[in-house]
């Protein structure tokens, strides 16, 4: 374990980090980070050289800060230094809610589980922990599952498919699979034990949750995370939070720049559920016209949410001849 760390990270390194594997792929061009500071715990400031001559001064706003408690410190903490430990180099994206583990075995058994994780399509990983789900009938009637957790809104694919009505309790499944092979099978699992003869009392069903990974190439450990759960509440502290937060942005100094980006981490369970692109679209424009680049970085993904067209920027153009 490298000496000198903080623990817990300051999140804005894991969105730093992000956003640099997002950026030079995205336009083919190398990306150097040649200092970055934190304005305050909510606000940073990179100075990035693209393609070993363009400058890019990029703005993080960390919304995941002020959701913080005490006790989700030093659980993140805790992991941050196991995976470390291990020699892991990467960014875990807890789940919006999910506890996170604190002590042993349970830290090394996650570390294994983040080692193991399995490569997605779009470049993430997954690692996988294994849960047990309870499934109940409540009726003979009715062929109807009524679900708690991570299937609560997935109800539907049981519907005329079991035997009466039933309760399932997924409170222990924090997120899917991104494999819809898998997700499909874990509904047939359910279906198939709810033909159980002792389904009455309660059977389980065993399944695993998912847990998007970013493999870094070097450094240190991080773990983005929030212990509070999706509400209506929540988005409206995040919009009056966003709208401080460019305001502060707009005014913090920069030296020189041939751009100016700002990325905004958020906890999102899933990429496509983030509420804050919608948050900021929301908001006047004046607060944000000032950057060439608009980024929300949730679940392991850079999600554009401005971006100007091919040819505009300096570096997204052949080089002179």
């Amino acid at each position: 374990m490298a000496s000198g760390r903080s623990y817990p990270s300051p999140s804005w390194e894991a969105a730093l980090a992000l956003f640099t594997r997002w950026l030079g792929p995205r336009y083919a061009r190398s990306v150097a980070v040649e200092r970055a500071d934190a304005v305050s715990d909510e606000l940073a400031l990179a100075e990035l050289i693209v393609g070993r001559r363009w400058r890019v001064s990029l703005f993080i706003i960390n919304l995941a800060a002020a959701e913080a408690t005490y006790q989700s410190e030093l659980s993140r903490a805790a992991l941050e230094r196991r995976l470390d430990a291990a020699g892991l180099p990467v960014i875990v994206w807890a789940p919006r809610g999910a506890p996170l583990p604190y002590d042993e075995p349970a830290l090394s058994e996650f570390a294994a589980a983040v080692e193991a994780a399995q490569p997605l399509a779009d470049g993430r990983c997954e690692a996988r922990f294994p849960v047990t789900l309870f499934l109940r009938r409540t009726a003979t009637t009715g062929s109807v599952v009524t679900a708690f957790g991570a299937l609560a809104d997935h109800w539907a694919q049981f519907t005329n498919r079991v035997p009466g009505t039933f309760q399932l309790d997924a409170r222990a499944l924090r997120r899917l699979t991104a494999d819809p092979a898998e997700r499909e099978a874990l509904v047939e699992r359910i279906v198939m034990a709810a033909q159980q003869p002792l389904v009455d009392e309660g059977v389980e069903v065993p399944a695993f949750d998912a847990w998007t990974v970013t493999r870094l190439d070097e450094g240190r450990a991080y773990v983005v995370a929030s212990p509070l759960e999706a509400s209506d509440e929540l988005s409206a502290s995040q919009r009056r939070h966003l709208r401080r937060l460019l305001a502060q942005a707009k005014e913090a100094g920069a030296g020189p720049a041939d751009a100016r980006a700002l990325a905004v981490l958020t906890v999102s369970t899933y990429a496509e559920g983030e509420r804050v692109s919608w948050a900021l679209r929301g908001i006047d424009p004046t607060m944000y016209g000032s950057f060439d680049l608009l980024l929300v970085l949730a679940d392991g993904m850079a999600k554009p949410v401005l971006e100007p067209a091919p040819g505009t920027l300096p570096w997204d153009a052949p080089l002179p001849r």
